[in-house]
């Protein structure tokens, strides 16, 4: 259609903000969108337009080539009225309801923008530009008459900046703020598990993540999001620091990685050889012991002697070292298996 380099142009003002966090270093894409209550809000029935004369066409077509070359100039009020005329003579053209309804939307007369963008989805609405369109009047539609709806797309906005900006704390309230006043609004869900992520709070993510699908089951991503909630869940462990908490105490390691029943056995076998080590027993032994009399005689005689020693030191000294050697080497292997 003629009107497509326009569209092409005008996107580039509509594309949302959240589309510069794509490029943005060290930080995920986020996802725009619009609430349920603004996304709902329809166009007026309209009846069938009255098709023009030969003269009229041609005429409305000097007024839209007028209303051009004001727009070039920056007179957006002469462009605006020089193409209401060209509509009211021509109004089966969905070039010149667009135009005019771009028109309308560059003074911020909202009203007339929607009426205009809705006049362009009767005549095209199969258009390729038709659902850019439909968001534009749903956004304008919702602004215009519910402050409400108004109110939750600019906190959603100001997170999306916050996100951008690097404040993520902002941006987690601006979200949750969107998500209060419209809780059944997908966007903002997906929106604060990034900003969980960022700073590095993986459970609220995956808990936004989850009702994100939820709510918007057909999503294009999803099963990139399932994945991505599956690699959340999954717990990894430091093998270093699960070494060296097994050395430090025999089945700390296992605590660690969150095997506690292990961490137990390992304590009560470390424990129970080191007792077993420490176990003393006490001998009775009778030995021969040679004596001098008062007279300078020389006897023998025999006597009984008790010593105390344990046995077991050594065998459950070394049993204690093998469970706790055992034990780090166990939960290092775990620990690492975990971050495959």
């Amino acid at each position: 259609m003629k009107f497509a380099r326009i569209i092409t142009l005008g996107c580039a003002q509509l594309v949302p903000l959240v589309l510069s966090a794509q490029t943005a270093p060290h930080r995920e894409p986020l996802k725009s969108g619009q609430p349920p209550a603004a996304l709902s809000t329809p166009c007026p029935s309209a009846a069938d337009p009255v098709s023009p004369t030969d003269e009229q066409r041609r005429e409305a077509r000097d007024l839209a080539q007028r209303a051009l070359e004001a727009a070039l100039l920056g007179d957006s009020a002469t462009a605006r009225d020089e193409l209401r005329q060209a509509a009211a003579l021509d109004p089966t053209d969905a070039d010149l309801a667009y135009r005019l309804g771009r028109a309308h939307e560059s003074v911020r007369a909202s009203a007339d923008a929607v009426v205009e963008y809705c006049r362009f989805l009767v005549l095209a609405p199969s258009a390729p530009e038709a659902a850019e369109v439909r968001a534009r009047v749903s956004a304008l539609a919702s602004a215009a008459t519910d402050p409400r709806t108004a109110a939750i797309i600019s906190a959603f906005q100001v997170g999306v900046e916050a996100y951008e900006s690097g404040r993520m704390a902002d941006a987690e309230v601006a979200f949750s703020t969107a998500i209060r006043g419209e809780p059944q609004w997908a966007e903002p869900y997906y929106n604060r598990a990034m900003t969980s992520l960022a700073r590095g709070e993986n459970e609220p993510a995956v808990r936004d993540l989850e009702q994100f699908l939820r709510l918007k089951p057909e999503t294009d991503d999803r099963a990139a999001i399932v994945a991505r909630i599956a690699s959340l869940r999954r717990v990894t462990f430091s093998p270093r620091t699960a070494l060296a908490a097994s050395l430090v105490l025999p089945g700390a390691g296992q605590y660690y990685t969150r095997r506690p029943v292990r961490g137990v056995i390992t304590s009560l076998g470390v424990g129970t050889a080191l007792i077993i080590a420490l176990v003393q027993q006490t001998t009775t032994s009778t030995v021969e012991q040679t004596g001098t009399d008062p007279f300078g005689n020389e006897y023998t005689y025999t006597t009984t002697r008790r010593s105390r020693e344990r046995p077991y030191a050594f065998p459950a000294s070394v049993a204690a070292i093998a469970i706790s050697v055992g034990s780090a080497i166990d939960a290092f292997k775990y620990a690492k298996r975990t971050l495959r």
